[in-house]
């Protein structure tokens, strides 16, 4: 059976590691809560091979052979040396995850004077850079969604370069700046990534920002963070860690910013942004009809983005014609949200796979309830990283759904009971719920349930390091 292959077993152990970000507190505790047995279903995100990655496989694949070569020599006579040999090391793949953590912690020194140098360079390529605007982003949610409109809009008028992706961390960022920044740059947009205190405060001593957005704050990260407390300090890091005769873009939505903001600032141009004016939604087409202009968005937050980008364009000097031409460029960001039509059998997907917060979550469950003439589906593992919260978070979540969806399939772990609590709590037929054992499933069985004119939204992905 290819499950009980012990290459797949290695591989899995190296993907969690790289999903943990190589932080080895976390990838044991990870190990611990998978019981270091990869799913059966297929991975939700392949490993990437990169020149880190590389290294250590081979590192600990070599490990892995001395340990199997010594014990072959020492223990067994020539009769059994092969079996033994190729026993061990089969055993050793499939307990790879023991030698994955020596292998890291005999690199740890080298890993920490690599990202030592590569930031180093980085804060010194920035600083002869005069020219160069940093814009930074900071918060829960948002964040990349963020990243992206500005940059789109502003190189209108700018040479643009953005973070790529996702990537929010130092190295990465550093990597950036040196792979792509140079003397033409005009703009660079940073997305600030935040796990623990301190996090933001050293990205801006990479790229002290200009300009700076706060997006949002939740209870994204608070395994991590411990406390709301201690995540409203730590995005607000930015405001405290930038030039502070800069501008600052706020989230007017956002309670836990408009509570707080005040706390933090010092001569920054402060701008609550909004949307403002008539908002239409094109339920046939999946979008907003906002300042005259058709965006092909799902998620209202996204036009409060638009009132930030468009107020920083002005201030920038971008026209009325460039700012417009950078609006029609806007596209629907990937897993975010995005809307996937069967044209021929009339069937709306959402994929909203990237969104794991809760602000996400509710704006999707908003989003369902535009859709006044169709049946409306939630397919959802739930949101991790959500500590103390989890429960809370979760029943509220089940509550919600009652009040918009007719179908709810929840993909089982330790956090789909809540869910299911709320929804029945709030009055929800039990009989809509449909708990399944992987997205695999879940697909084979909405293939059987869905009909024509149905919207089916997927929320959240649980990554292979949590299931």
């Amino acid at each position: 059976m290819n499950f009980l292959n012990p290459l797949r077993f290695f591989y899995f152990h190296l993907l969690i590691l790289q999903l943990e970000e190589y932080d080895l507190v976390r990838f044991i505790k990870a190990v611990v809560n998978t019981k270091g047995i990869p799913p059966s279903r297929d991975f939700r995100k392949p490993l990437k091979f990169t020149l880190k990655i590389k290294l250590i496989t081979a590192l600990a694949s070599l490990l892995i052979l001395f340990i199997s070569l010594f014990l072959s020599k020492i223990f067994v006579n020539n009769t059994y040396k092969l079996a033994i040999l190729l026993g061990t090391y089969t055993l050793g793949l499939y307990f790879s995850y023991i030698f994955l953590i020596i292998i890291n912690v005999i690199l740890l020194p080298i890993d920490i004077l690599i990202k030592a140098l590569l930031v180093f360079f980085a804060k010194n390529k920035i600083k002869k850079l005069n020219n160069v605007k940093i814009i930074g982003v900071a918060g829960s949610y948002g964040k990349t969604g963020m990243k992206d409109l500005l940059a789109t809009v502003l190189a209108e008028k700018y040479r643009v370069v953005k973070t790529p992706e996702s990537v929010n961390t130092p190295v990465g960022i550093a990597r950036t700046i040196l792979s792509q920044v140079n003397e033409k740059t005009e703009i660079l947009v940073v997305e600030m990534g935040e796990y623990y205190p301190g996090d933001i405060k050293n990205i801006c001593s990479i790229a002290l920002p200009q300009i700076s957005v706060i997006t949002g704050i939740n209870e994204a990260h608070l395994e991590r963070l411990k406390s709301i407390d201690n995540g409203i300090k730590t995005i607000f890091e930015i405001a405290k860690n930038m030039k502070s005769n800069g501008i600052l873009l706020l989230n007017a939505k956002d309670k836990l910013i408009k509570n707080n903001y005040k706390k933090f600032i010092a001569r920054q141009e402060i701008y609550l942004y909004q949307a403002k004016g008539k908002i239409e939604f094109n339920e046939d087409a999946s979008g907003f009809i906002y300042q005259k202009i058709f965006f092909p968005l799902l998620g209202q937050y996204n036009l409060d983005k638009i009132d930030g980008v468009i107020y920083l364009a002005k201030k920038l000097g971008l026209n009325h014609q460039e700012i417009e031409t950078g609006l029609k460029k806007i596209k629907t960001p990937a897993h975010r949200l995005q809307p996937i039509l069967n044209r021929e059998k009339n069937i709306l997907v959402i994929d909203d796979s990237y969104n794991g917060n809760p602000d996400g979550v509710e704006e999707a469950i908003k989003t369902l309830s535009l859709f006044k003439k169709r049946r409306k589906i939630f397919v959802t593992p739930g949101l991790v990283e959500m500590g103390d919260k989890s429960r809370e978070v979760h029943q509220r979540i089940g509550q919600r759904l009652n009040d918009v969806v007719d179908l709810v399939i929840l993909i089982k772990n330790s956090v789909t009971p809540d869910i299911e609590e709320g929804l029945i709590k709030a009055g929800f037929n039990q009989n809509n719920i449909l708990m399944c054992n992987s997205m695999m499933e879940a697909q084979n069985n909405l293939n059987k349930i869905i009909k024509s004119g149905d919207v089916v939204l997927f929320q959240n992905d649980w990554p292979d390091n949590y299931v």
